[in-house]
């Protein structure tokens, strides 16, 4: 018997056909569109991770670099090994950049999930900053509280030593010798009962009644009324839009002090010389000016540099040193921050930063 072989029906063969077609084109399609939608989020994760306010560097394990997000490296320089070198310690670390800032970072240094090491660093210099300036307001409020105390017991009997003293004077008026010994206890009355009110001042509460302030013109001012402008040479690259929210009156004090504090520290310079600087921040969704202070004056020992806001205590001969304890007192009653930057032979740098104008 002879076995017939049919032949495909070469319609169904041509739908069977069209419809192959038609399922690779929408797989095509679809591949198209997940490859778009994934160069696209690898592009929104690249935007983000170089965004991200710390750095990231994933190492191999023969240590050779795999990624980072910071492929320009970072502008200064550690003192140790930097974190994408072995030895590195971990830990916070210290970092100065090229202008001479010293930042500080926190070092985490993981396991990757596929061998290797996952290096982040983080920039902790506001916190610590922060930390620290919170921590020395409470011990200057504790000292300005026991302070005020010990200044009102003494204020009592020291306004009967100047009547008395005042006396004194007009007694000896005809008798030269005597007469000088009275006028140099009345001087001495005079400068305790100047301490007695600047430890008054330094220890009252403070309540800044803010307004806007121009910064350039307001340390145009300054530096002219403290006589620096005939002293030393200076240079104010405040830009002109630059402003604070803050009370005149108490800035004021500020400025006077660490100009004050720079001339004293340009004395014995061969080319003393004052540069004021100016930078807008953003700080929390907050605008800020970050203000720079700097001399190439003597500078402050690293011993030194972590007692100089402490009342009393003084780098100059014959001060109060209460000139850096009334400074910090106002900055911290502004919601502000202080810190000094300083290399003996080199120069001090002081950082003042306030929210700006209008933004309070």
């Amino acid at each position: 018997m002879t076995r017939i072989q049919a032949h495909p029906d070469p319609r169904q063969l041509l739908e069977a056909f069209e419809a192959f077609t038609a399922a690779s084109e929408h797989l095509q399609t679809r591949y198209e569109a997940l490859q778009a939608q994934l160069g696209q989020l690898q592009g929104e994760l690249q935007t983000v991770i170089e965004a991200v306010p710390f750095a990231i560097w994933v190492l191999a394990e023969d240590g050779s670099l795999r990624f980072t997000n910071r492929p320009q490296g970072l502008e200064g320089r550690f003192q140790d090994p930097a974190p994408w070198q072995p030895g590195s310690p971990g830990g916070q670390r210290r970092f100065q950049t090229l202008e001479g800032r010293e930042l500080i970072f926190e070092e985490e240094r993981r396991s990757a999930p596929h061998g290797g090491t996952i290096v982040t660093l983080r920039d902790i210099t506001e916190a610590v900053l922060r930390a620290q300036q919170a921590s020395r307001e409470d011990r200057l409020a504790a000292m300005g509280r026991m302070a005020a105390e010990l200044a009102h017991e003494i204020r009592n009997p020291l306004g009967s030593l100047a009547l008395f003293s005042g006396m004194l004077v007009e007694d000896l008026s005809q008798q030269a010798g005597p007469l000088e010994l009275a006028r140099k206890i009345q001087e001495g009355v005079g400068r305790l009962n100047s301490l007695v009110g600047n430890t008054l001042a330094f220890s009252r509460d403070l309540q800044p009644k803010t307004g806007t302030i121009l910064l350039r013109a307001f340390w145009e001012e300054a530096i002219r009324s403290s006589t620096l402008a005939e002293a030393v040479p200076w240079e104010n690259q405040i830009p002109d839009q630059a402003s604070w929210q803050g009370d005149p009156n108490l800035l004021r004090q500020v400025a006077q002090n660490l100009l004050q504090n720079a001339i004293r520290a340009l004395e014995d310079v061969e080319d003393p010389r004052i540069l004021l600087a100016a930078v807008e921040e953003q700080l929390d969704g907050t605008a800020c000016w970050h203000l720079t202070l700097a001399d190439n004056g003597c500078g402050i020992p690293a011993e030194t540099l972590s007692k100089v806001f402490d009342p009393f205590f003084s780098t100059f001969g014959g001060g109060t040193g209460l000139g850096l304890a009334v400074c910090h007192r106002i900055i911290v009653a502004h919601g502000g921050l202080l810190f000094i930057e300083s290399q003996p032979g080199r120069g001090t740098t002081v950082h003042l930063r306030l929210a700006a104008a209008g933004t309070t």
